[in-house]
């Protein structure tokens, strides 16, 4: 490919994540309270629960957390670089619960695992699914429950799994999507003598939309809540399948990392006994993945 070509294309694939990054809500850094329900000074001390906290993490008086903000609405970046959404909002408040506040560093998502394994950060949020696998290395506090879900062009609906076999299909590098999901579906595929899913693997969630709106991909598959958002920022261009297994998922937390993955539970669980999770939670329109009880490590599979 040329030099020219290749700049045109990067220019084309930039004005269309730009557009579906323009149609995100702004969230004003000091008015974030007000605009949730939830004002983060109000929220009072689980002193049981920071208690459980990590020595080092309490001496530095803040949870260093991985976040790649490229996931709408679960974190995406404010018009100020600012990293924002709904699971962001839900760790803001599960760190005043414990007495700390928290910095964000800003990583791709397939290296967020490696930095926690080495401690560079304490905790990472990016949808991250419950799973046996997951559970080898990290603990999971799980406080969502979503599934996988398709989108694709208006006019070509996925209605089941097995329609997306002989596809090309975007997916993110170093999700449960693209490392189990997939190959999963390809094993369906092959008992039903159907084609071979050729799959996309991208670096950030920007990238893999703008590739299905671009038509270099027949359909992408993320987490429930990111795939419906996406499809609303496309303003009708897309549309989305049914939800396919639905699992619990949450934040992680490096594995017998002392009690921090149960100060974590706790403090998420008085949030939601409180209601204040359930205020974040309807502001960016994923209450439906809301459960009762908060755990860790809950999935058998």
């Amino acid at each position: 490919m040329s030099l020219k070509r290749t700049l045109a294309l990067a220019a084309v694939t930039a004005v269309a994540i730009s557009s579906l990054a323009a149609c995100a809500p702004q969230v004003d850094d000091k008015k974030s309270g007000d605009q949730t329900g939830v004002d983060l000074a109000k929220i009072s001390v689980n002193k049981d629960a920071a208690a459980k906290v990590p020595a080092e993490v309490s001496k530095a008086g803040k949870i260093i957390i991985g976040v790649d903000p490229t996931y709408a609405p679960n974190e995406f970046k404010d018009k100020n670089g600012k990293p924002i959404g709904w699971e962001v909002d839900l760790m803001n408040a599960a760190a005043k619960k414990l007495g700390l506040e928290t910095e964000y560093r800003v990583a791709k998502f397939d290296n967020i695992v490696p930095s926690i394994l080495g401690e560079k950060y304490d905790l990472g949020i990016g949808g991250y699914y419950d799973s046996k696998m997951r559970q080898e290395t990290m603990d999971i506090i799980d406080f969502f429950k979503a599934g996988n879900q398709f989108a694709s062009p208006k006019d070509k609906p996925i209605t089941e799994e097995l329609q997306v076999c002989g596809m090309k299909v975007g997916a993110q590098n170093g999700g449960s999507a693209i490392l189990d999901y997939l190959p999963q579906v390809q094993k369906k595929c092959d008992a039903a003598g159907k084609g071979k899913i050729e799959i996309l693997g991208y670096d950030t969630q920007d990238e893999q939309t703008a590739a299905l709106t671009l038509g270099r991909a027949d359909a992408m598959v993320s987490d429930s809540p990111v795939t419906s958002y996406a499809v609303k920022l496309s303003k009708g261009k897309l549309v989305g399948s049914p939800i396919y297994d639905e699992v619990l998922s949450g934040a992680i937390v490096k594995k017998d990392r002392g009690e921090f993955a149960e100060a974590l539970r706790a403090a998420v669980q008085d949030l939601s006994d409180d209601g204040t999770y359930s205020k974040l939670l309807k502001y960016w329109g994923v209450e439906q993945g809301a459960i009762e009880q908060i755990t860790i490590n809950a999935a058998t599979k």
